[in-house]
């Protein structure tokens, strides 16, 4: 842990702050819910400092599954044990639920429309314009040095040009970063 950002460790958030915390991003993520988490985790609330946050979405990021489904229950059973993580991920999934039955319900209804074509081609561009705003966000936490910067390009060049399947990627790169940053820490 970098000494310069203080640990949330010592924090006390309630049932309550869970499920409100987590309704809320559950129902600012629309395209994504990594830069609503990161807002109300980080920014508002501050129940983990840039850097945990970081760190967090790296470990959910090679979990199978969600990533910040993963990260809800890894945050509730922080504060509050298995009953934080099931209180987590329901808030989180509660609204986005009920208004993806309603979309499609109506989506059912209306697909045929061109202007409901152009408004799902529109969403489309949305949602890339908040992965770009969100990997802007996640880089603040980063400590930036050659073994990051290496991981990140060897990451883009396997995935973005080689097309390389993530699971392959994860078993090079996993290893390879862990092993890297204890040489690094060993010689600091």
């Amino acid at each position: 842990m970098d000494s310069s950002q203080p640990s949330s460790a010592h924090k006390s958030v309630s049932l309550f702050d869970l499920f409100t915390g987590f309704l809320l991003v559950g129902l600012q993520g629309f395209g994504g819910i990594s830069n609503s988490s990161h807002y109300i985790i980080v920014e508002k609330r501050r129940w983990l400092t840039p850097r945990e946050f970081v760190e967090l979405f790296g470990v959910c990021s090679i979990l199978p599954g969600g990533n910040f489904l993963n990260g809800s229950i890894m945050i509730g059973a922080r504060y509050q044990g298995p009953i934080g993580s099931i209180v987590s991920i329901s808030s989180l999934l509660l609204m986005p639920v009920v208004i993806l039955v309603g979309i499609a319900v109506s989506y059912e209804h209306f697909s045929y429309l061109p202007d409901v074509r152009a408004a799902t081609a529109g969403a489309a561009s949305a949602a890339a314009g908040l992965i770009v705003a969100t990997a802007t966000k996640l880089m603040r936490g980063v400590i930036w040095s050659v073994v990051p910067v290496l991981m990140a390009a060897g990451t883009f060049v396997l995935i973005g040009t080689l097309r390389a399947p993530l699971w392959m990627v994860v078993v090079i790169f996993v290893p390879l970063s862990i092993g890297l940053t204890l040489l690094g820490r060993k010689r600091s």
